[in-house]
């Protein structure tokens, strides 16, 4: 897909990276990479980094959007409830459906047992 849209708009050059991005930060040393920055992944480490290293964002629990340590610190930022991407955003409503969510996931962890939503970053 990336590379017709990449073609379509007139970039001449497209080359694909033999087993994928993942594979060139595993396999590539960071002294002879071209990549800066995070690589975002779709499963809990959130961002990954050269070495496969876990990078420092998180999800919010609310809105999914990744956030960043300092993000937390956030005057709008709630573990699970809300970040400064998405307070606004959401209802009051939703906000306690989020509030209740977060409490019923930390009432199963403290039972040992895994809540049906799943992974919550803590």
């Amino acid at each position: 897909k990336s590379t017709n849209y990449l073609l379509g708009k007139g970039v001449k050059e497209v080359h694909h990276l033999k087993g994928g991005i993942l594979k060139y930060l595993e396999e590539i040393p960071e002294e002879q990479s071209s990549w800066e920055g995070d690589c975002f992944v779709f499963d809990a480490r959130v961002s990954v980094r050269h070495g496969l290293t876990e990078g420092p964002h998180q999800l919010c629990y609310a809105c999914r959007h990744p956030i960043l340590p300092k993000d937390q610190s956030h005057s709008k930022y709630e573990h699970g409830v809300s970040c400064h991407q998405c307070f606004d955003k959401t209802s009051d409503y939703d906000k306690s459906r989020f509030r209740e969510r977060q409490k019923q996931i930390k009432l199963a962890r403290d039972r040992g047992e895994k809540h049906m939503v799943g992974y919550d970053g803590n």
